[in-house]
């Protein structure tokens, strides 16, 4: 399972990964704690102006330095991080079940098109899929009954790592503290849990302290929140239906492509299970599963987003698993499954990616080529794409520079810096109409000397100079 699952999920993994947005950030983020600059934060969160734990930054640092700082230690780190997650799930449901239910339950995850694609691309919104699977596998697996105070208090801290990751875990967060509650035999041990959970937001409260809770402010009494609730935060954001009923219809539909199998089946499946199941334990499961979808359909009102989703996906995923394989004709279903999953393969996945790792190494070098930026100039860079990508800053760009030795400044300093590169999509820019905050802030009035030239086809370089 673990060779063949590495082969699947690495498979052209370097030519089909998109080196831009939310990797082109995270990556320039790690490539500065590799240099010794230590942070608090990771990325901002999509909820007003809470920033998410930097957890995902850190796991991926050693991988990144041992590779020789490049964007391969980083995606390799997290298909074995993935792969790892399905040996540990394949060996506890064979211990169980029996090996070949334990080698197809291992497989039909493989192969789960949600699955897939996070382990494809690293990052705080997918990472934590294979984390949170680890996390399932021991809660349903171990008894916790039996783990000691150090052990609960790693086992509540695992579910806040993956919380303080991604808050939209937030959607399970009240089915998993039912669940562990009531497999508990001593109650009071939940609070236990808890104080692991609430530890793993140390960075953030710590930040929070240091800078007199600036997030908490510019949320609640900026009303910064509004932003989420009135989904105007994400470009091209798609806003649900507010009716509860509406929108579960609605979010089935959309999970489709996520999960591959259908969810209407899958949701009759574990419904119609009550019937023959006789465990607690698997009966705790699925009504675990269906509190959350309402969770999911409640809060998905206001915004939705594809890796919102992950959250209820995966342990949908886990809890049909677990009650297939307890089933009588559960050989039957697994090999059904794969054979289903296997006819859908979203072989898209393996394109050659538009804006990929080489492309903008090649940019950046030819770029320094030109010998108009030195080392100790005050630099800022501006990314201008023809589509509304919000990625003014250029992390990607950023990146490149930074491991060659030039630092940019803060993408919230352009108003400081004395030299601006714009890196443009389109061939000509009327910087009487390019307003953004950023050039606003650089201010084009006080530009003394341009230069202007093309590194390819499609990418023109503007170097400003005030």
């Amino acid at each position: 399972m673990g060779l063949l699952s590495f082969f699947i999920f690495s498979y052209k993994l370097q030519t089909s990964s998109s080196f831009e947005g939310d990797l082109g950030r995270d990556l320039y983020e790690i490539a500065k704690i590799s240099l010794g600059n230590i942070t608090l934060l990771g990325p901002k969160g999509s909820f007003g102006g809470i920033y998410t734990a930097p957890y995902h930054y850190y796991l991926f640092v050693l991988p990144f330095i041992l590779t020789g700082k490049q964007l391969s230690g980083v995606l390799f780190f997290n298909v074995i991080l993935f792969s790892a997650s399905l040996v540990f799930l394949s060996f506890h449901v064979s211990k169980k079940s029996g090996k070949l239910t334990g080698f197809l339950s291992g497989l039909i995850v493989m192969l789960i098109p949600f699955f897939l694609f996070s382990a494809r691309n690293p990052g705080n919104g997918f990472t934590p899929t294979a984390i949170f699977l680890f996390f399932l596998t021991i809660a349903y697996f171990y008894d916790i009954n039996k783990f000691s105070l150090v052990k609960m208090l790693s086992f509540g801290f695992l579910f806040g790592l993956i919380l303080s990751m991604l808050f939209a875990y937030v959607i399970v967060l009240v089915p998993i503290l039912i669940f562990v509650f009531l497999l508990l035999k001593r109650r009071e041990r939940i609070l236990i849990f808890l104080a692991g959970l609430i530890f793993a937001f140390a960075p953030l409260v710590l930040f929070e302290l240091k800078n007199n809770f600036v997030m908490l402010k510019n949320t609640f009494v900026d009303k910064s929140y509004l932003s989420f609730v009135n989904n105007t935060n994400l470009p091209g954001g798609v806003k649900l239906n507010k009716n509860i009923f509406t929108n579960s219809l609605d979010l089935i539909n959309k999970m489709q492509s996520y999960f591959g199998i259908s969810l209407y089946i899958v949701f009759l499946f574990l419904v119609s299970s009550f019937t023959w199941l006789k465990k607690y334990k698997e009966r705790s499961l699925i009504f675990m599963t269906v509190i959350s979808f309402v969770i999911l359909a409640f809060l998905l009102r206001f915004q939705y987003s594809g890796h919102y989703l992950l959250p209820f996906l995966t342990l949908t995923a886990f809890c049909s698993l677990v009650i297939i394989s307890r089933s009588k004709i559960k050989i039957l279903l697994l090999i059904s499954s794969v054979i289903f999953l296997a006819v859908i393969f979203p072989k898209n996945y393996y394109v050659k990616a538009e804006r990929n790792y080489p492309l903008v190494k090649s940019r950046v070098e030819k770029t320094l080529g030109k010998k108009l930026i030195s080392k100790s100039d005050k630099f800022n860079i501006i990314l201008k794409r023809k589509d509304d990508a919000p990625t003014p800053a250029g992390n990607e760009y950023r990146f490149f520079f930074l491991i060659n030795g030039f630092e940019p400044q803060s993408d919230f300093l352009y108003k400081d810096s004395q030299k601006l590169i714009i890196f443009s999509e389109e061939s000509a820019i009327d910087f009487n109409k390019f307003k953004t905050w950023e050039m606003t802030e650089f201010d084009h009035s006080k530009v003394k000397k341009s230069e202007i030239f093309m590194v390819d086809q499609k990418m023109f370089v503007y170097v400003l100079e005030k």
